[in-house]
């Protein structure tokens, strides 16, 4: 009984197994043409140490690291800065923060963006004894416009020259915040410029009601906004920095670009798809400014967006993402590719292994009538008491081979008739009157 049934499993392996080997070689084969995992480790440029891009940079690392990919943190001066780093030729930056309205699309045609993230709304500090209404006023005072290479200084500079103001009849100062705050408060200088969140410390040290410094309202702001679709019109409400001093004292006008994250437009749509999901869970709880989940957007693009984002914005995150963890998510969609092989080979092959099987039962069961044909054939022969012996010994042997041939239950019935056939050839032979046959 052991010997059919390892008998009958051999012969299971041997059909099912070919058809197993054979979708294993073709996944293998697809497999070599499916999209390349995605990287382990990324880059992203951000700014300085104390500024808010390098600030979210670390928060984007932090949530790169729970899915298993480090995201390293490059310093750098700037927007500009980054613009320039990820422009080169020999860039080895895949991503970067980078403020509206630094550059065109023509100009960076391999750039895309991601999507706005924040606004960076503009702050326009003055000492209060000079008489500042508007930019236009500013023309022969000390203005600091932040450091060479910050999107600060690009933005401020395209302003104040739209204004009359230039370095030939103004003293423009390119310095950051932790130098021109204390040189406003020693009138070294008069004006300064800076881009920066509100609940940051740069903003609340300028707004001690006990310095002599005042915040200018953009009075033109629509105009500007409308002129520089990257520049969105904002208010600071009155009260909104501080109300038990009431600062500001009533609503002020003001400008701001958005944040953007911009990629590569070459690097693994999977890495772009965990900007996405970072950026949703780490920008969309708003501020003063924007309402919880305004970002991240399609709006005040600094670049076209990537395909990814595209979908991302009109249909939210690919269906995998949305409900597995990141990393099986990304494999799972990586194995997209291998179901046309599989669905081409699963279909012939559960259409011909059945038949396949059923055939080699039945050849296993047909092999003995060829056998049992012969000795039919011999059987009508037979003229003497010792030939049926003979033969009545081989059809006992063949009656056995076919007990012991393994077949599943279901065709068992194809046994049950062999032996049938068996048992009449020697009923036949035990009716055979051998004196008869030796007289004629």
């Amino acid at each position: 009984m052991l010997k059919i049934l390892k008998s009958h499993l051999l012969m299971s392996a041997l059909v099912y197994g070919g058809a197993i080997i054979t979708l294993a070689a073709a996944l293998w084969i697809a497999w070599q043409y499916a999209d390349p995992a995605p990287p382990t480790k990324v880059t992203i440029a951000a700014g300085s140490p104390t500024g808010a891009y390098f600030k979210y940079a670390r928060q984007y690392a932090e949530y790169f690291a729970k899915q298993g990919i480090e995201l390293e943190i490059i310093e750098t001066n700037g927007s500009m800065d980054n613009l320039e780093r990820m422009s080169a030729a020999d860039s080895k930056v895949d991503a970067a923060f980078m403020q509206g309205g630094i550059a065109t699309p023509e100009q960076h045609p391999d750039l895309r963006s991601l999507g706005s993230l924040y606004y960076e709304p503009l702050w326009v500090f003055y000492r209060k004894d000079l008489k500042v209404k508007k930019i236009s006023d500013m023309k022969g005072l000390r203005i600091a416009i932040g450091p060479e290479g910050s999107g600060t200084n690009f933005v401020i500079s395209r302003i104040l020259s739209e204004n009359g103001i230039e370095k030939d009849n103004t003293k423009l100062m390119e310095v950051g915040a932790a130098t021109a705050i204390p040189a406003l408060r020693k009138d070294e200088i008069d004006v300064l410029f800076l881009i920066a969140g509100v609940k940051s410390k740069v903003i609340e040290t300028l707004s001690d009601p006990s310095d002599n410094i005042e915040l200018m309202s953009f009075d033109r702001a629509e105009a500007y906004s409308r002129s520089h679709h990257y520049l969105q019109r904002l208010i600071l409400p009155h009260g909104a920095l501080d109300l038990a001093n009431d600062l500001p004292s009533k609503d002020i006008s003001m400008l701001a670009p958005t944040a953007n994250l911009v990629v590569r437009d070459d690097i693994h749509a999977a890495i772009k798809y965990l900007f996405l999901l970072a950026a949703a869970d780490i920008h969309m709880k708003g501020d003063i400014f924007a309402m919880p989940g305004t970002f991240p957007n399609n709006k005040g693009l600094l670049f076209p967006l990537t395909d990814e984002a595209a979908s991302f914005y009109k249909n939210g995150a690919p269906f995998l993402m949305r409900f597995l963890p990141y990393a099986l998510a990304v494999n799972l969609e990586r194995l997209k590719i291998l179901l046309i092989p599989l669905l081409t080979l699963l279909y012939p092959l559960f259409k011909v292994t059945p038949p396949a099987y059923r055939w080699q039962i039945r050849r296993r069961i047909f092999k003995w009538y060829k056998h049992l044909k012969e000795l039919d054939i011999e059987a009508y022969d037979i003229t003497t008491l010792e030939q049926a012996q003979n033969m009545r010994a081989r059809l006992e042997e063949l009656d056995r081979q076919v007990m012991e041939t393994s077949v599943p239950l279901s065709y068992s019935d194809y046994i049950y008739s062999l032996r049938l056939h068996v048992h009449l050839i020697q009923d036949r032979l035990d009716k055979i009157d051998f004196d008869k046959k030796a007289e004629a």
